[in-house]
């Protein structure tokens, strides 16, 4: 009884000691998607969606598709961002992202998707005998990841694609590829 009663001390201190040091108490917060920001080949991580954002938004505005498009600000719907990647991933990072940007630098309004924000659209342009906007632009994409490896070394890369699209008719396309590496660790884990 004594010694069964020690056994079970013995495992709930043992317990706790397991779980004190697997705990994190040195936590911090650091900039998302900054040079701390944790680097893993196992998924797109915020420092990607950035990365992509940044690059394909200005080689977007930088090649002058939307100038000759009127009204400006030019009104665009984001449509199919196709996920070719072995994740559950939400397209949202990516596309949000972008939204934001392009809403800021002046030359698109983005249209929403939400139901009750078309709804009050619909019912005011029918309250006001007008048509319902649509948009002048579209923005679909695809996203892609390729997987190598060698005995050491794996490498996964991303491959994101964009397209703006007017009158059925590509005006704009851009792609971004960010490749990162891990090597095996000695114990072959």
């Amino acid at each position: 009884m004594i010694t069964k009663n020690i056994f079970s001390i013995a495992t709930l201190i043992a317990s706790a000691f397991i779980f004190t040091a697997c705990s994190s108490p040195n936590a911090s917060y650091v900039e998302s998607g900054g040079s701390r920001s944790v680097i893993s080949t196992n998924k797109i991580n915020i420092a990607d969606w950035n990365n992509a954002t940044a690059s394909l938004v200005n080689d977007m505005l930088a090649s002058a598709c939307l100038e000759n498009i009127k009204p400006q600000p030019v009104k665009m719907q984001v449509s199919r961002i196709v996920n070719r990647t072995s994740q559950s991933i939400d397209t949202d990072m990516l596309t949000k992202q972008i939204s934001i940007a392009l809403n800021n630098s002046g030359k698109v309004v983005t249209m929403s998707d939400d139901a009750t924000t078309k709804e009050l659209a619909e019912y005011e342009a029918f309250t006001s005998n007008k048509k319902v906007s649509v948009p002048k632009i579209t923005m679909t994409g695809k996203i892609i990841e390729d997987r190598d490896s060698n005995r050491d070394v794996k490498e996964v890369t991303y491959i994101f694609m964009l397209e703006i699209n007017n009158a059925g008719v590509a005006i704009w396309q851009g792609q971004k590829q960010i490749s990162k590496q891990s090597e095996r660790s000695g114990f072959g884990l």
